[in-house]
């Protein structure tokens, strides 16, 4: 394929650069292209999940570039579907998902729509970029009351559960480590066998080539992905502690006199500065957890409540990128 600025026609596969990588859709007329998403720096935070096929104007689809029209070489043509058909094609796709920037993105949704074959040539390209964009991506699913713990890989890992002497912990524990593997996989393309994750003498499970934190609590397992350092902590909202021990044990200074100005909400107050303390410590990749000693008004820390299994949790995510921050629940495990 060849790429010329020359004036497109019906059912011509386009694209436009944009920065080091290229924005690709299906002409029709300057006012349908037909694309998977708009041009990166024009959707900006939309997430992965919500990027579907749509149709935009030529000027929409060009976000300020310049517009180069494909040009097929004679032994390329025959692979290529008729102009109405292209277009049919493209049309059924309209609001469809599943984007994926490596996997599924608007390049091979063009070459699909064109040849039926999906096809990116800028796989390099999209790889560095995507190996350099923020990612903090927090994962969260419910222990299935039938899962029956299987083997996991590392074997320091497999041995660390099958060590466990309570059957809840060790039905947790299996349950983080296949939600990291799913989310490696969804965030980051990537196995959880090439991490090379190993534990620290400090306890903390790591891998050069990821940050990650794990957290479980009764029916709730999270996990959080990122390429930054990430602390996550999830907590079941529960009634039975002495609030004002509590309040002694964990809380600073400044803390304390926030606490002290509440008249009501005293212990759900507890609870999230207790999970964002949580969080803060795995971000330290100390080894001692001193409570008192973790600022929460660092404007490092998200923190929202949500259900799993009809019961609410608070999560707490502690990072140097919170804006990046996005959330998928009821992750079903296996």
């Amino acid at each position: 394929m060849k790429w010329e600025l020359t004036q497109p026609s019906m059912g011509d596969m386009v694209r436009v650069q944009l920065g080091g990588i290229y924005h690709y859709g299906i002409y029709v007329s300057d006012d349908e292209v037909i694309q998977f998403g708009l041009a990166p720096n024009a959707r900006r935070d939309i997430p992965d999940t919500e990027i579907a096929v749509l149709a935009s104007d030529i000027d929409m689809f060009l976000a300020g570039g310049f517009l180069e029209v494909g040009v097929a070489e004679r032994k390329e043509r025959k692979k290529h579907r008729s102009p109405k058909e292209t277009v049919k094609i493209a049309r059924s796709r309209i609001g469809e998902r599943g984007y994926h920037i490596l996997y599924n993105n608007c390049e091979h949704f063009a070459y699909e729509c064109l040849t039926g074959e999906k096809y990116s040539s800028q796989t390099e390209s999209v790889r560095k970029l995507f190996q350099s964009m923020p990612v903090l991506d927090v994962y969260i699913a419910q222990i299935p009351a039938d899962i029956i713990v299987g083997e996991v890989s590392p074997k320091p890992r497999r041995d660390e559960i099958s060590a466990c002497s309570c059957e809840r912990v060790k039905r947790e524990k299996y349950c983080a480590w296949k939600l990291l593997e799913y989310g490696l996989q969804r965030s980051l393309g990537k196995k959880l066998a090439d991490m090379e994750i190993t534990k620290s003498e400090n306890g903390k499970w790591t891998s050069p080539h990821v940050e990650f934190s794990l957290s479980h609590s009764h029916d709730a397992v999270c996990v959080a992905i990122s390429r930054k350092p990430v602390g996550v902590d999830i907590e079941l909202m529960q009634s039975k502690i002495n609030t004002e021990r509590f309040c002694e044990r964990i809380l600073n200074d400044g803390e304390t006199e926030e606490y002290q100005r509440l008249t009501d909400g005293k212990l759900e107050f507890l609870l999230e500065k207790w999970s964002q303390k949580e969080s803060l410590f795995k971000l330290s990749g100390e080894k001692c957890f001193i409570p008192k000693e973790h600022d929460t008004q660092t404007g490092r820390m998200i923190s929202r409540t949500l259900t799993v299994a009809g019961q609410k949790y608070i999560l707490s995510v502690a990072s140097d990128t919170p804006e990046r921050l996005r959330v998928y629940e009821d992750i079903k495990l296996i």
